[in-house]
């Protein structure tokens, strides 16, 4: 490693540190003698007095240079034009929320700004999206600038739980922590009435002359099961985010808690989960939930807990998954439900998932969780 020089590239201090480090490496430690040969590597450009005897006076004789001046500039235009890109929008591996932040520092440092109010201007400026500039005003009490690289970390890792359109999600039952699956396998056959119309309260309710037929589902069947292949989706929103109101500071391509969503089958390739109301589940008997070729987006997603539903739908949210397929004149408030109970099919038992009209509860909550 060769000896450090100033050639107003670095801030003052910063060349005084690795001088002292270049010495105390060789066992150089006098003092004068590392002021002597720091003297000796300032570029020629750069004029500065004889008569300096201390590194105090050497650091303000360097700040004092017109050469710092254009420095500190220039790290303020850098300050500037920084921007934020997030790691989940590029098909990397880089960690950019650390270099990030790291630049950011290092510029505040070498531009001399250490008035908090103006490094929080220069962050905001440079985060994107309204999600990261509506949560950054939400903490109005960082009074360093190690209290500001602590929001940031804070807001990074809240969006980093976004889910967004393509994004690869489980949702696992909150009663029984079973995951919504399908699998290649379809319902029993059930006999039901050939003559059916749909009730608010009953599913099938029988009409004058029913005729009891066997009826196949030519959907793949649906249950609560382990995480693993089967219990992996991919959710899509029909809606373009991009006129969204500002005040949500929604990501522009999240899903939020006013997206009509799909969920596409991660290995049954083409399938989507919907329900079926004109066919009863197997074992409750309530509305048959399946996976079929159902390209619709028939689905909203309301959050459990904060009922104005509005916002970016996160990883670890507790949920209620709603049908809402307008295509259905009595198709309101149909909500996704598992329990304990069970249906066989090949001499294995699963758990049923259905969807319901009646009072919500314990068992229609959801845990959404993002995979990839």
């Amino acid at each position: 490693m060769g000896p450090p020089i100033y050639d107003g590239k670095i801030h003052p201090n910063e060349y005084v540190k690795k001088m002292r480090v270049y010495c105390n490496l060789r066992q150089i430690t006098n003092e004068q003698e590392i002021l002597k040969f720091a003297i000796t590597m300032i570029d020629s450009t750069i004029n500065i007095p004889e008569n300096i005897n201390s590194f105090d006076t050497l650091i303000n004789t360097l700040k004092n240079h017109i050469s710092f001046t254009v420095f500190k500039n220039s790290c303020k235009r850098k300050l500037q034009a920084l921007k934020y890109i997030s790691e989940y929008e590029e098909d990397n591996n880089n960690d950019n929320a650390l270099n990030f932040i790291t630049d950011f520092r290092t510029l505040c440092r070498d531009a001399e700004i250490t008035n908090i109010e103006e490094q929080k201007k220069y962050l905001i400026n440079a985060l994107p999206y309204n999600f990261f500039k509506n949560e950054f005003v939400k903490h109005k009490n960082a009074n360093s600038t190690d209290e500001l690289t602590k929001t940031f970390e804070e807001i990074v890792s809240d969006y980093s739980r976004i889910i967004k359109n393509g994004s690869i999600i489980a949702l696992r039952h909150i009663g029984t922590g079973k995951y919504l699956s399908s699998c290649d396998k379809r319902y029993p056959q059930q006999y039901q009435n050939h003559n059916q119309q749909f009730s608010q309260n009953i599913p099938f309710t029988n009409v004058q002359n029913p005729i009891q037929i066997q009826i196949p589902s030519f959907d793949y069947m649906v249950y609560c099961g382990d995480f693993g292949p089967n219990a992996l989706w991919s959710i899509n929103s029909s809606n373009n985010l991009a006129t969204a109101p500002i005040s949500y500071g929604l990501d522009p391509n999240s899903i939020n808690y006013e997206s009509s969503i799909q969920l596409q089958h991660k290995i049954l390739l083409g399938k989507s989960f919907y329900t079926n109301i004109f066919r009863q589940s197997p074992t409750s008997k309530h509305f048959e939930a399946c996976c079929g070729d159902n390209f619709q987006f028939p689905w909203s997603i309301k959050h459990y807990h904060n009922h104005d539903n509005k916002g970016n739908v996160k990883s670890g949210d507790i949920i209620l998954l709603q049908w809402n397929n307008n295509n259905y004149e009595h198709a309101k408030d149909i909500f996704l439900r598992s329990h304990d109970l069970k249906f066989t099919v090949d001499n294995e038992n699963y758990q049923e998932v259905v969807t319901h009209d009646q009072r919500i509860g314990g068992n229609d909550q959801w845990c959404i969780e993002l995979i990839e």
